[in-house]
């Protein structure tokens, strides 16, 4: 038992860590989006913030199983499915637009350059993930 909440708390600050820094790097690239002129260049912006966004939400997700669950999902599948089991610990909110970006809209902001909700729901999920934490 002590190895595990000794692994376990490890592994939290771990991800914890790491998303702060996913994080920052995604507002920094963000910033750059309001002043930005190219097209090209502002959709660049656009991708790696999104992609650092949801390496954020990974982590946190990550963070949080590991400090209350004692678990560590692996994969997307897993995570989905424990986010579902572990209702108690992310509220309908969280989830829900987690369904919607993991895979889908992350894939078609940082895979194919697209704007609009997509790009809006990634981030307002990181920051609603970071104010949990």
């Amino acid at each position: 038992y002590q190895f595990c909440t000794t692994y376990c708390t490890m592994k939290f600050e771990v991800h914890k860590a790491s998303a702060d820094e996913y994080f920052k790097i995604a507002e920094e690239e963000d910033s750059k989006l309001a002043v930005e002129k190219d097209e090209v260049k502002k959709i660049a912006f656009r991708v790696v913030a999104a992609q650092n966004y949801f390496y954020s939400i990974v982590n946190l997700i990550e963070a949080a199983f590991a400090k209350k669950l004692a678990y560590h999902s692996f994969s997307h599948e897993n995570r989905m499915n424990k986010l579902i089991e572990s209702r108690t610990i992310f509220s309908n909110e969280i989830i829900k637009l987690y369904e919607l970006v993991d895979r889908d809209q992350r894939n078609k902001v940082t895979y194919r350059g697209e704007n609009g909700e997509k790009y809006k729901n990634i981030k307002q999920l990181a920051k609603m993930l970071m104010e949990l934490q």
